[in-house]
């Protein structure tokens, strides 16, 4: 169990020497962070005294403060997770190959006897609506086109089968409404099949599957798959 040490703030004149670093205190609250509503928070840019409270919280199970958390001034309302994790290692046949490895956890905050206590639970973020992919390119030619969503142990969870007649119809297709890592299975009529992973792991936007014919390769066709830049995420208060 770990407890911050309550740091009191000396007055001279005008000026305050105040017993914490890392951020402005706000005039207004009295809080030292404004929150950032994304739906998920990624581990890495948290100012550092909030990752001190998040390791302690990981480390001991959790972490316990007589005053209010500043993970709770940092968190918003739409915020369901942390994210945590980053590159590890894997054997393959070619010698060892990397792999991102992220892990969500979900925050749960308890106030009793005005101790505030912060804790992570192992979860799997959703999002309100399924997100989709829209196609905004396709074959010169009209050709059937089967589009199969799986999960990384191979099931399919969606699939979509249509005709690009008209290259500007830009028809959608339903991928998923949880975060996640996907394979996109493109097959084309006479064509073949050509296969794209697609990883969901903060707020989307338009996601675009582009289709291309090409003389290159074994394939002749090839895909990509490209989040609308027009519509990005903000950054978080404190990283501006």
């Amino acid at each position: 169990m770990n407890r911050r040490t309550l740091l009191t703030s000396i007055s001279v004149g005008a000026a305050t020497v105040a017993g914490c670093t890392g951020g402005d205190e706000n005039d207004e609250t009295g809080r030292k962070y404004k929150p950032c509503n994304h739906m998920v928070l990624e581990y890495w840019i948290l100012p550092e005294d909030v990752k001190a409270e998040v390791d302690t919280a990981f480390d001991e199970g959790q972490y316990e403060s007589d005053e209010e958390l500043l993970w709770q001034q940092i968190a918003g309302s739409d915020v369901q997770a942390l994210q945590r994790g980053g590159k590890v290692f894997e054997k393959g046949p070619d010698g060892y190959e990397p792999r991102q490895e992220i892990t969500f956890y979900s925050p749960q905050v308890d106030v009793n006897d005005g101790v505030h206590t912060l804790q992570f639970e192992e979860t799997t973020p959703q999002y309100d609506s399924m997100k989709h992919l829209t196609v905004q390119r396709g074959p010169e030619v009209p050709r059937n086109i089967s589009i199969a969503v799986k999960n990384t142990e191979g099931t399919v969870i969606e699939e979509t089968d249509l005709t690009i007649k008209d290259r500007n119809s830009e028809p959608e297709v339903p991928v998923a409404s949880e975060f996640g890592t996907y394979v996109v299975e493109v097959t084309v009529e006479d064509w073949g099949t050509v296969t794209e992973k697609l990883r969901l792991h903060s707020g989307v936007g338009v996601m675009v599957l582009g289709i291309n014919e090409s003389d290159e390769g074994e394939s002749p066709f090839s895909v990509f798959i490209a989040k609308d830049p027009s519509d990005g995420e903000s950054l978080c208060p404190w990283e501006v």
